[in-house]
């Protein structure tokens, strides 16, 4: 109650006043007479929008053609729901995850899921964690150097990220930051659940997160975006969080190019006050970047681009014999992408892609009033890529992709036992896109392989196979069965670590072998209305040879870690979803997922991990130019041990400071509390939709946990976007 009055209530009011600016505005005339007529408003999409006639030729640049009216529907044009929603759900959509080449979505063999830009826009996420937090079947966490994800069960670790369809480095304790990503360069997320090694090799055992980079679609484009945020004093302090961003593009018939740039500031949030460690990092980042396409004659294309961003991080940690830590990390991160592609056919292209990858982390901690315990470490990680790929239409039943691929990465880190470790894999991939019967049904069959032939750990082979059944034009099953493997970091190799203030020591292993696994998946849509889609769909991942820290011997002075294979673990479930618009205006999500996991060495569930987990997003695009975003996450409680492992939520050797004690003591669980996550925003468009102001609430319900959840408080926030 003490919640409902001073917050829920003002909430409570802003929306019925703005549901009766909707019913204003959607008043019919008194007269009647022209109902044929559609007033405009100021957020009315006037690109037209794509039809089952619509070329689905990626490499034609041909504008679609203007919609057809349904019969029956004349009075009022049909697209106006179509059109507040389409860049919302992109169901028309080209992807190209799922099979490593340009399809419709509705085509993919694949099951993929798309976040497009409108979602980010409408939901007001900053950066790639808070555009997946609400995404069904997908866990974001907080960590000491940002935000992680699960998916299926499986950490960070096994799920391979790409932008633009190549691999980047930059692990923090084999975990990708996803607040890394900014959302000012993010043109869409597709993203494949389940193994994806048959097309992607090593890490992909979870599944594969491409981030599709802006490009430029309009001869000019100029976009302009400010926001300032805080909470409560006492958890955030007085100076708040500032985001400028900006990008400005432009096409012709010979050139496409976009460039952006973005500032980004936060001090840091504490979730106890008592103590002078802090909680979430504060950061200061700036980021640049940019891309150009180049395509004379329509066939033949050069695509260049660069992203950078330059991050410090500040923390305090504490500890409890009383020293105080004052913690840094200067971050640089460098990208770079070119491809040449060339079209020829209908559906055909061969291409040449390449990227080089650095990732620069520079790491202190500072003991304050002494120096015996201060560290400074430096870690630089690189990677390049090479890929040659064609895809051929054989004939109208069969597409082939075929490739090869060679990539190499090394790491520098003062971490490493031996300073230095660096290593190649090279690669060839083949895949048949095969319509095996069109005649009253549709049915793809997708078989696939690939061998990677790894400088430490030979010869790994990846098969899998994929079907996809158009049942009738509204019921589309898919199902597939793959292998995956994911050879250790180098971190898990050769890591020496050391944590004297604690009492600890964690080493690698350079004796483990690489983690594999087998995974099943199978999914069915049901769209009995063309408003209305619902979706189940059941998963499971048996990985054996996991990668596990290990409590080995204790001394007087240190207790030591071991990283080691242990037998094989799983995880299992089921996701269920419904998607649906209504009165024009109005759409909802609703998702549901179960995942049950098993350790089966210890025969105990798989840390952090919830059994139930709950996800709704409410969207409002009204006329008026309003628009309202309410998303919402429950998790159920999950397990946690102080025997914190790589593969277990931790990603990190943050929980194992906690273990000073026996290792009967240390193997009792402790479930962290179940929460639930609400943000809501709330956005006024002018000018036919130029520019527009916006508030939002994150973490409305205020919930948190110092140890299992420490997710930031709750947080207002406001802005102002322009677009030319």
């Amino acid at each position: 109650m003490y919640f409902f009055n001073p917050f829920l209530l003002p909430i409570l009011c802003l929306f019925l006043l703005f549901i009766g600016e909707v019913h204003s505005q959607t008043r019919p005339r008194e007269n009647g007479k022209n109902s044929k007529t559609v007033e405009k408003t100021p957020n009315t999409t006037t690109v037209p929008v794509p039809t089952e006639t619509t070329p689905t030729d990626p490499n034609q640049t041909t504008q679609n053609p203007a919609p057809v009216p349904e019969e029956g529907n004349k009075e009022e044009t049909p697209t106006e729901e179509a059109d507040r929603f389409k860049d919302l759900d992109n169901k028309n959509g080209i992807v190209v995850t799922g099979s490593r080449g340009e399809r419709r979505l509705k085509d993919s063999a694949v099951a993929t899921e798309v976040i497009s830009r409108k979602r980010i826009e409408q939901t007001g996420a900053r950066n790639l964690g808070e555009v997946l937090d609400t995404q069904t079947g997908i866990n974001v966490t907080p960590f000491f150097g940002g935000s992680q994800v699960q998916m299926l069960g499986l950490d960070s670790k096994y799920v391979l990220f790409l932008v633009d369809g190549q691999r980047i480095a930059g692990r923090l304790n084999n975990t990708i930051d996803l607040t890394r990503f900014k959302v000012q360069n993010i043109e869409r997320v597709e993203i494949v659940k389940g193994s994806s090694s048959s097309l992607y090799g090593a890490d992909a055992i979870g599944g594969v997160i491409n981030i599709i980079t802006k490009q430029a679609e309009k001869p000019e484009h100029y976009q302009f975006r400010t926001t300032y945020g805080n909470g409560r004093q006492t958890n955030f302090g007085t100076q708040g969080e500032k985001n400028l961003i900006a990008d400005v593009g432009f096409k012709n018939e010979f050139v496409a190019s976009n460039f952006f740039g973005g500032f980004n500031q936060s001090a840091a949030y504490d979730l106890d006050p008592k103590t002078p460690a802090t909680t979430g990092n504060a950061f200061q980042d700036n980021n640049v970047g940019g891309n150009m396409t180049f395509n004379p004659d329509g066939k033949f294309k050069v695509k260049t681009g660069i992203n950078y961003l330059n991050r410090n991080q500040a923390g305090v940690d504490s500890r409890s014999n009383g020293g105080v830590f004052d913690r840094t990390n200067l971050t640089n991160d460098f990208l770079g992408l070119g491809a040449i592609e060339y079209a020829y056919g209908k559906r055909n292209m061969v291409s040449l892609r390449g990227n080089f990858s650095r990732w620069e982390n520079h790491y202190k901690l500072d003991q304050r009033n002494s120096n015996e315990l201060d560290v400074k470490e430096l870690t630089n990680e690189f990677s390049s890529q090479g890929v040659a790929q064609i895809d051929h239409e054989i004939n109208n039943d069969h597409m082939i992709t075929a490739g090869v691929e060679s990539y190499s990465e090394e790491l520098q880190s003062d971490r490493l036992q031996r300073r230095n470790a660096f290593r190649t894999r090279r690669a060839a991939f083949i895949q048949d896109e095969w319509v095996v019967w069109r005649q009253g049904f549709v049915w793809r069959l997708v078989p696939g392989v690939r061998h990677d032939v790894d400088s430490q750990f030979g010869g790994q082979t990846t098969p899998k196979i994929a079907t996809k059944v158009d049942i009738t034009s509204n019921l589309v099953f898919r199902a597939s069965y793959g292998k995956g493997f994911r050879p250790p970091s180098f971190r898990e190799l050769y890591l020496r670590f050391e944590n004297p203030g604690v009492g600890y020591v964690v080493d690698g292993n350079d004796k483990l072998r690489p983690e594999r696994s087998t995974t099943v998946n199978a999914d069915i849509e049901y769209t009995p209305f063309k408003f209305w889609t619902l979706s189940l769909s059941v998963f499971r991942n048996d990985i054996t040879d996991l990668i596990q820290y290990s409590f080995g011997t204790r001394t007087s002075e240190f207790a030591n870690f071991q990283l080691k294979n242990i037998q094989r673990a799983y995880t299992r479930g089921v996701e269920a979803g419904s998607r649906v618009r209504f009165l024009k205006y109005f759409a909802l999500e609703l998702g549901y997922n179960q995942t049950d996991t098993r350790d089966l060495t210890t025969d105990r569930p798989l840390e952090g991990r919830a059994l139930h987990q709950g996800t709704m997003n409410f969207f409002v695009n009204a006329p008026g130019g309003w628009e309202f975003a309410l998303r919402a996450k429950r998790l159920d409680k999950r397990p946690f041990y102080s025997t914190t492992n790589e593969f277990t939520a931790g990603s990190s050797t943050a929980l194992i400071d906690q273990q000073t004690k026996s290792v009967e003591e240390n193997n009792k669980v402790v479930y962290g509390k179940p929460f639930t996550l609400l943000n809501v925003r709330m956005e006024k468009k002018f000018f036919d939709g130029r520019m527009s102001l916006f508030l939002g609430v994150d973490n409305v319900l205020d919930q948190y946990e110092l140890t299992y959840n420490p997710i930031r408080p709750r947080f207002y926030y406001g802005g102002l976007q322009a677009t030319f």
